[in-house]
């Protein structure tokens, strides 16, 4: 855990210091929660709760267009609901994967629309992508705790979509959904590259800070 604070430190360090030197663009923090499962293995459902924080700096690129480079360290993975456990027997389970997440997007703000003479520029719609890269992996089946880092890939890439409000200047809350492009794991029994192995699917949700003004 106290590599995860450190590297948390070093992203709030780097967020300060690049809202110091230059006003040109946004910066901020953002911090939240996820909720994730994992196709290819035999649970199914959202069931695993974890969470996500980090910061991002957001450059203009047109016109209601921007460019979003973001740092975060997230907690993915799986687990066994109580019917799988008990209707279906299943063995209990739990799955955490921890990353360092570097997501590329491209957001999109509604400011050419307005309802009431009031513009949207506040939602703005995102997608893109994200390198994903695996800093450790846990496995619980029926109590028995193990470390298995070197099962999961080190390297994966999800593909993300989303939607962001502004909610005033400075604070505002997202919405994503992220699903692996690059397999985090590859299961032997398949010869297709990009199917039939084992794949992230998220859903996330953040409160983002932006030390510059106006967010949008």
């Amino acid at each position: 855990m106290k590599k995860q604070y450190i590297l948390l430190l070093v992203i709030a360090l780097s967020a300060s210091s690049i809202h110091v030197s230059a006003q040109s663009f946004n910066a901020g923090l953002m911090a939240g929660a996820t909720i994730s499962q994992v196709d290819g293995d035999n649970y199914a459902g959202y069931h695993q709760l974890g969470w996500t924080a980090g910061a991002y700096v957001s450059l203009p690129v047109a016109e209601h267009f921007a460019a979003q480079a973001e740092l975060r360290y997230s907690l993915f993975g799986a687990h066994s609901s109580v019917k799988e456990v008990t209707e279906y027997y299943y063995n209990p389970f739990n799955l955490r994967l921890h990353y360092v997440e570097i997501p590329l997007m491209l957001r999109y703000d509604f400011g050419h629309f307005t309802v009431y003479g009031k513009s949207l520029d506040f939602i703005s719609l995102e997608a893109g992508a994200s390198i994903d890269l695996r800093m450790k992996a846990t496995e619980d089946v029926d109590g028995d705790y193990q470390v298995t880092t070197n099962r999961w890939m080190f390297f994966s890439m999800t593909g993300n979509v989303g939607v962001h409000f502004a909610l005033t200047d400075h604070i505002g809350f997202g919405v994503r959904w992220m699903y692996s492009v690059v397999p985090i794991r590859f299961n032997g029994a398949s010869s297709s590259l990009f199917f039939g192995h084992y794949y992230n699917k998220v859903w996330q949700a953040v409160i983002t800070y932006n030390f510059n003004s106006p967010l949008r």
